[in-house]
């Protein structure tokens, strides 16, 4: 009996495939490194892709009948799904199982540019010992999380259990809920939380409702000394005026583990500006690769069983 072909166009290693192909013995599993050339011919014989927001490898799953991109962020993807196949073919994302690890992340991003990490490893390197400035730490600060989802949850809890006070935001209004102390919502609520915040913890989607959303407007209206952390998209947060803050000393640091540009060029100033700690998109590397493939088979039960995903993506608001 010829078995249906799901392509994986991923990293997710040897455990966590053999636990796809338990769980799925009609499916032929390929599997092909994370950027490794897939065969055009082998796309082709996929009913199923599961990638890392590979755009090249769509158009040639001609055959295609539903997409999983372990990748949380899909702006971009989405629209070459819907260009190639329509905005009827189903697609899901990894949303979720990324909020142990970029949460994390967020909280490493911040103890570094609060604590004085970065000029320390560089004194270390030159076997200096002069005293740095520091930040202060989180307890009886003020965090402002702008994204009130998985992973600004996570980080949400880390940051309050540290004695922080913590404000969310999000698109769409809600009732209060934990770990926030308050939630602001809309335009307006956005204008009202940022000069309350000390730390702003930028963990929002990228989408056509989030880019430039912290204009040089909304920068000048941080509080003085105010620490920004993005894990988020980096369209999200104005680079030029971000850079005219940290160089005015209106905002005391960031960490950015997102840039726009990305990758950032050599010559770019950000890499310049004071006080800036910037990592390559790595945050959501250390995700687990055996919870990718649990949220995967989930995901694929539902297409089998004709019922709506759990991880279906938003196509309006591209995540």
């Amino acid at each position: 009996m010829t078995k249906r072909v799901c392509v994986v166009g991923c990293d997710l290693g040897p455990g966590p495939m053999a636990y796809l192909r338990e769980q799925f013995p009609d499916f032929d599993f390929l599997s092909y490194p994370r950027g490794a050339k897939v065969p055009d011919e082998v796309l082709e014989r996929a009913e199923v892709l599961m990638n890392y927001g590979d755009k090249s490898q769509i158009a040639p799953a001609k055959n295609v009948r539903y997409i999983h991109t372990i990748s949380a962020g899909i702006d971009g993807y989405i629209d070459e799904v819907d260009r190639c196949h329509g905005a009827d073919l189903p697609v899901s994302n990894g949303a979720g199982v990324y909020s142990d690890a970029v949460g994390e992340h967020v909280i490493a991003l911040l103890m570094a540019v609060l604590h004085g990490i970065v000029p320390s490893v560089e004194n270390m390197r030159n076997k200096q010992w002069p005293a740095i400035p520091m930040l202060g730490n989180v307890w009886g600060k003020t965090a402002a999380v702008l994204g009130t989802g998985d992973i600004g949850n996570n980080a949400a809890n880390i940051v309050r259990a540290m004695g922080a006070r913590v404000l969310g935001y999000k698109l769409n209004p809600c009732a209060p809920f934990e770990p926030y102390d308050e939630i602001f919502t809309g335009e307006d609520g956005l204008d009202a939380l940022l000069p309350q915040a000390d730390l702003v913890l930028i963990c929002l989607p990228g989408s056509p409702y989030t880019k430039d959303m912290l204009d040089a407007r909304r920068i000048a209206l941080m509080k003085p000394g105010a620490v920004v952390i993005n894990i988020g998209r980096g369209s999200i947060l104005n680079t030029q005026a971000l850079i005219a803050a940290l160089e005015s000393g209106h905002i005391a640091a960031a960490g950015l583990d997102v840039t726009d540009p990305e990758p950032l060029p050599p010559d770019h100033p950000l890499w310049s500006a004071p006080n800036v700690l910037i990592t390559p998109h790595i945050s959501g590397l250390g995700a687990s690769k055996q919870k990718h493939a649990e949220w995967f088979a989930k995901n694929l039960r539902a297409y089998l069983a004709g019922q709506p995903l759990p991880g279906a993506v938003n196509r309006a608001m591209k995540y």
